[in-house]
């Protein structure tokens, strides 16, 4: 280990450390002052290291560090549990606007002393969170097209059925008309040939439409089989 002479040279080294931190960074001490800070924090925050060095860290800018989900990882975390990690907080910074913030925080004991140091440090999230949200939303509105697409897709399925029971009613008729009008047998008899297809469809197509509705139904097979019907036709 090395053997300081005296107290400068050790805050030195430890100032040193600290500084090398690539994300912000501080260092407090029980009474939540700040003991140290590193270059990233300062050029972060936008704060003069003269400023900060001994300033209450609620007093910073002004006041605007008094953040409440900051006092709670200070006051009440850290003493109940030595350590937290991933505290996220959302605040409007100075000269950075809103921004969201994971706090990572441990504190550093000195055996038989009762006084403590907290090291605090700060990782910026936002445009990840920004990324993440409008994943969400993508996906969201992906969701609801695909919904979309399905009602109208079953929408034109009922109207294709509707118009298939339109053709075979007026064929229908038509039939009934030659039938009375006492034409040849071979001509009723393609009649109603000509009847019993388009009605043959419009079933066929309305018991796989509810089928596809009820997969436990097996809509698939039912559908070949109706097709086997009218090619027997």
């Amino acid at each position: 280990m090395i053997d300081f002479q005296n107290i400068e040279d050790a805050q030195t080294l430890a100032q040193a450390i600290v500084n090398t931190i690539p994300e912000p960074f501080i260092v407090l001490d029980d009474q939540f002052r700040v003991l140290a800070a590193s270059r990233s924090f300062h050029e972060t925050f936008k704060f003069d290291p003269e400023y900060t060095r001994g300033r209450l860290l609620y007093a910073l800018g002004d006041g605007q560090w008094d953040i409440p989900a900051l006092r709670v990882v200070l006051e009440t975390i850290i003493p109940e549990h030595a350590s937290m990690e991933g505290f996220e907080v959302a605040h409007d910074f100075p000269h950075l606007g809103r921004r969201i913030m994971l706090l990572n925080a441990r504190q550093v004991t000195y055996g038989d002393s009762s006084r403590s140091t907290i090291l605090l440090a700060f990782t910026d999230v936002t445009e990840r969170r920004k990324i993440e949200w409008e994943k969400e939303e993508l996906l969201k509105q992906t969701e609801e097209l695909l919904h979309q697409k399905e009602i109208l897709l079953q929408e034109m399925q009922h109207r294709v059925a509707n118009s298939l029971q339109i053709i075979a009613s007026i064929l229908l008729l038509k039939a009934r008309a030659v039938t009375s009008s006492g034409k040849r047998p071979r001509a009723r008899n393609h009649r109603h040939t000509s009847v019993r297809r388009p009605t043959r469809r419009a079933h066929c197509h309305s018991m796989r439409q509810s089928r596809q509705s009820d997969p436990s139904e097996g809509g698939e097979g039912y559908g070949r089989s109706g097709e086997r019907g009218e090619r027997q036709t």
